[in-house]
């Protein structure tokens, strides 16, 4: 076990491309080059075989991700040492929450250390054709103040490495290429109205195109604006936590970063 570094992108990409996951070689120097201390993986018969990352967002929440093994090499018990290693970081950096979003097949892994279930959250895809309505436009930053309140943690430092921000009213969106669909997220809005207006502006830059969208399903108007948008639901997790529960005001989050990033 070591820590990844940006000489393992390539083979990063190909173990989640292996999986079907979404992620580009930008994602996983994102990771990287945010958390080096936090991105670990393992190696067996002279090849990357697993990873984990844990993204940390001040000293109040972390957030495990990218627990991925490739097939050959399942059930050695590498995911969870993987997980350990990520935990016991938190713990040293005394951080007194952790998250993630677990598939079926994680969750009983994360349960034995430790984490509960605190939501359902769903992956839909769509290729919408949408034309973006007035009253937005690309702005160089999100609103930093709407997301420390609908995420419940200051998460800036993830968000400034994402580019730009489709801004409206009191809702930003923004979004980015993916190895099979382009990712819709985050968007924080503080009314349906504003939330719809960026989030159509952000898909009309790509009409035609497949987008994938994470949705935390107890926010109805999400659900409801993404039915109308053509979207549908493409894959079911729950999210966990493990130490202090935290919640931000979840009504206004309209779109996640991502599995692996909350």
């Amino acid at each position: 076990m070591r820590y990844l570094t940006i000489a393992d992108i390539p083979a990063c990409c190909d173990l989640s491309a292996s999986a079907g996951w979404n992620q580009t070689p930008a994602d996983w120097e994102r990771m990287i080059t945010l958390e080096p201390a936090g991105c670990f993986c393992i190696e067996a018969d002279d090849r990357l075989v697993a990873t984990t990352t844990l993204l940390t967002y001040d000293r109040e929440l972390a957030w495990v991700g990218m627990v991925l093994t490739h097939s050959d090499y399942q059930r050695r018990g590498y995911a969870r040492r993987l997980v350990t290693a990520a935990l016991e970081l938190s713990r040293v950096r005394g951080i007194p929450t952790v998250k993630l979003d677990a598939t079926d097949q994680g969750r009983p892994l994360y349960e034995s250390l430790g984490f509960i279930e605190e939501q359902s959250i769903e992956r839909w895809r769509g290729t919408p054709e949408v034309a973006a309505p007035m009253g937005a436009d690309w702005g160089p930053s999100p609103l930093y103040q709407l997301d420390v309140s609908a995420f419940g943690a200051d998460r800036s430092r993830f968000l400034n490495t994402l580019g730009k921000s489709m801004i409206g009213g009191g809702a930003f969106a923004m979004c980015r290429p993916g190895a099979n669909a382009n990712h819709l997220g985050p968007c924080t809005a503080r009314d349906e109205e504003s939330a719809s207006r960026v989030i159509r502006s952000v898909l009309a830059t790509k009409p035609g195109e497949p987008w994938l969208w994470d949705i935390l399903p107890a926010n109805e108007p999400a659900m409801a604006l993404a039915q109308e948008l053509g979207f549908a639901p493409a894959r079911h997790l729950k999210r966990m936590v493990r130490g202090q529960p935290s919640r931000g005001a979840e009504d206004m989050v309209y779109a996640i970063a991502g599995f692996e990033a909350g």
